[in-house]
């Protein structure tokens, strides 16, 4: 007797395969940690925004004595806290309202108890408590400080990955002006008036200059389109004086700029239609519209 019929695996359930199509991938760690962070700074700002919003609360009820005592209870009440918690998140903001939910008892605990010894609520919540936030200058699952150091992130001259984040890995994207691991080298086309191990100030070439080793046409490494080596420097090229006329159509003058030129049109004519033609003066086209013969039928008598 031969062997029976190979076994065939069995089929995932077809809404399984729905999911795995449908459901997009989930973001990755380092970028669930960013989310988290500002997930949870929000929720700080939304409660600061709380706390401005109901100290505005105005019983009006004329007994001044009576509205201080029943404003100093609601002051630190859980009525007050209940009102600003319903408004801390949007209700399509799944992570805020998610957050809020699960720590729910630790914002209950600061109000209570914690508040007067921790007023920054951001700062006790999000980086010391639940630990989704860095300090600033920090970045990371440790809050390890930035490239530059956590008081000049990137030598103040660019950002750095993840910072105040638990997310990022703290290396350095540099300003236009600055380059290298730490921003403190001077990109192309600038050159450096102050370099420390603290401090790196770039400044840009002048516009004569591809590129430059310090200020200066004498500086250049070198000299930009419309400029030219002379006597060591790099100067405009006056492109009005080359022996070939660069402006060639006719009634149009050249004029000289910085590293380029212009052609426009000489003085008494305009330009239409890309031609320089003769401008018309208001006066002449009264006085063409005043001398043209008149037809008002007295020409039969």
């Amino acid at each position: 007797m031969g062997p029976g019929p190979a076994l065939r695996p069995a089929r995932p359930p077809l809404l399984l395969l729905v999911l795995v199509v449908v459901l997009p991938p989930l973001p990755a760690a380092g970028e669930r940690r960013r989310l988290a962070c500002s997930t949870c700074r929000g929720i700080a700002d939304r409660f600061n925004q709380g706390l401005a919003d109901t100290a505005k609360k105005n019983f009006g009820g004329g007994n001044t004595a009576w509205e201080e005592k029943t404003l100093s209870k609601y002051e630190s009440s859980e009525i007050r806290l209940v009102e600003i918690i319903e408004n801390l998140c949007d209700s399509s903001n799944f992570e805020c309202n998610n957050m809020v939910e699960e720590h729910e008892e630790h914002i209950e605990k600061w109000w209570f108890k914690l508040k007067k010894k921790y007023p920054d609520l951001f700062k006790w919540f999000c980086i010391e408590t639940i630990e989704v936030c860095c300090p600033a200058g920090t970045y990371g699952p440790d809050c390890l400080a930035c490239r530059g150091g956590s008081e000049r992130p990137c030598h103040g001259n660019g950002h750095c990955d993840g910072d105040g984040t638990r997310g990022g890995d703290g290396s350095c994207s540099c300003n236009k002006e600055y380059t290298g691991e730490f921003c403190l080298d001077c990109a192309s086309g600038y050159y450096s008036t102050l370099r420390n191990d603290t401090h790196s100030v770039c400044t840009a070439c002048h516009a004569s200059c591809v590129g430059c080793t310090g200020e200066g046409s004498d500086k250049c490494k070198t000299c930009a389109s419309g400029y030219m080596k002379e006597d060591e420097k790099c100067t405009d090229i006056d492109e009005c004086n080359l022996p070939e006329k660069v402006c060639i159509k006719e009634n149009e003058d050249c004029v000289n700029t910085s590293g380029s030129y212009k052609c426009v049109c000489s003085e008494g004519f305009e330009d239409k239609d890309g031609m320089c033609v003769q401008t018309v003066k208001t006066g002449e086209e009264v006085e063409t519209e005043t001398t043209e013969p008149s037809h008002t039928g007295h020409e039969d008598l």
